[in-house]
């Protein structure tokens, strides 16, 4: 009992894989949406457009594109880091301007308040998520595991 009170109950690679098929899935459903529903797509074009985005032309396909392939990439764990590291700095532009924006709408009272309310940004727990993916890679439930087996028996 005491072990598991300092070291958790095991399980890290069903934790990491549950970790990297969830944000995943975020990913790949919020790109799909992006780029096949018109009014989805024609809501983030205005999004991109009220923020001050540049070149919307290509970003309000680009950015879908890249969310629903890399999304999907992450949820089969398929060069699963590189995908994160896509979509880590897709989270981290949409923070730095639609998440500022709901900030600064949130009227911080003091900066506890402002730290408390990033932390409660969605964008922050999907970087902090696609973070451990980045790091921790696919884990060995992934096609990532299997083609490094792969290349291992040939190689050895």
């Amino acid at each position: 009992m005491i072990h598991i009170l300092f070291s958790g109950v095991g399980w890290t690679d069903i934790a990491l894989t549950l970790n990297r098929v969830a944000v995943g899935m975020f990913f790949m459903f919020s790109g799909y949406h992006k780029l096949f529903d018109t009014g989805r797509h024609r809501e983030f074009a205005d999004e991109l457009r009220a923020l001050h985005v540049p070149a919307v032309g290509i970003n309000q396909w680009r950015v879908p594109f890249v969310e629903f392939s890399a999304g999907g990439a992450v949820v089969i764990g398929l060069v699963a880091p590189l995908a994160a590291l896509g979509l880590l700095v897709i989270i981290l532009v949409a923070g730095a301007t639609s998440g500022r924006e709901r900030i600064k709408a949130l009227k911080p009272i003091d900066k506890a308040d402002r730290i408390d309310d990033w932390l409660y940004l969605p964008e922050t727990l999907y970087a902090f998520m696609l973070i451990m993916v980045i790091s921790a890679g696919a884990g060995p439930y992934s096609l990532d595991a299997t083609i490094l087996n792969l290349i291992n028996h040939h190689t050895g």
